[in-house]
């Protein structure tokens, strides 16, 4: 895999007041590249933390892998006192994708047909916050307690994440998602996948993103989306950490496709651990003999 930095915003755009640590660069893997962007925003420190890879597996085993990863991931981090979101997907090389996610990183997909320039989009994720009826419901059921304000012990908003270990009722438990990618391609619409911490939605919804999006077509930038998106956001009020990792997916995908992202509160230590854990568990698998 290799790594090169560009900037390649829309045209009249502008770029989110600099930091020393953010990122801006592209990732490639047979057959596409990962576009990755990552900006502190207006917040006193960085804590989002993202891994892309590749990963050659099929969609039962991207499932099965997920899930083994993030218990491996939930015992490292279960003392914690500060916590991290965590969502990480796998993209088939026949196009299947397979999510597993924690907290608020959402996974959206767009597809476009290049007949009519149509462009629609996909939450795959939903947002593990306490204020939802099921996800209080069941934080009360654990001996948690959800304020008037939302918020598990008046304080945390999500429901389910990594480390978080003062809070009760706070789920180290993923919900999965899937989506055939392969009608789309086969039906020869493209399909562009962004994964992203909440940053990127702060103030916005995932069809916002079509008018952008939109807007790289026509100007040729695609290559620069993730840097698109992030600027739109903060353009339009989000103060937060933003970090998206948008991809177009390639009609013949030479290896599968791993991308994580974590996006910590109360520090970065959880969201570190997080990829970190993540990485291991790439490491071994890729170490083990295939069972395909």
């Amino acid at each position: 895999m290799t790594a090169s930095s560009r900037h390649n915003l829309l045209d009249g755009q502008k770029p989110l007041p600099p930091h020393s640590g953010d990122v801006s660069k592209d990732i490639a893997f047979g057959g596409a590249t990962v576009r990755a962007a990552s900006y502190q925003g207006e917040r006193p420190y960085q804590e989002d933390r993202f891994l892309v890879d590749t990963l050659d597996l099929n969609g039962r085993q991207a499932r099965s892998f997920l899930a083994d990863i993030f218990s491996t991931a939930a015992k490292k981090t279960n003392a914690n006192p500060d916590g991290s979101t965590g969502t990480a997907l796998v993209i088939t090389k026949d196009h299947q994708l397979r999510v597993a996610f924690l907290g608020d990183s959402p996974a959206v997909v767009f597809v476009r047909d290049p007949a009519t320039g149509d462009i629609r989009a996909r939450k795959l994720t939903r947002d593990h916050h306490a204020a939802d009826p099921d996800e209080k419901t069941r934080i009360e059921r654990e001996g948690g307690h959800v304020a008037f304000n939302g918020r598990v012990d008046g304080s945390l908003m999500l429901s389910r994440a990594f480390g978080d270990g003062v809070y009760i009722g706070v789920s180290q438990n993923p919900e999965f998602a899937a989506a055939d990618l392969k009608k789309e391609i086969d039906a020869g619409r493209d399909v562009y996948v962004c994964l992203s911490s909440d940053g990127l939605y702060e103030t916005l919804d995932p069809a916002d993103y079509i008018a952008p999006l939109k807007a790289a077509i026509d100007q040729k930038k695609e290559d620069g989306l993730a840097d698109v998106f992030a600027a739109y956001a903060h353009a339009r009020g989000s103060s937060d950490n933003i970090t998206a990792l948008v991809v177009k997916i390639p009609r013949d995908m030479k290896d599968g496709l791993f991308m994580a992202i974590a996006d910590g509160h109360g520090g970065a230590q959880t969201s570190t651990d997080v990829i970190d854990s993540f990485r291991d568990g790439i490491a071994k698998r890729k170490s083990a003999a295939p069972s395909r």
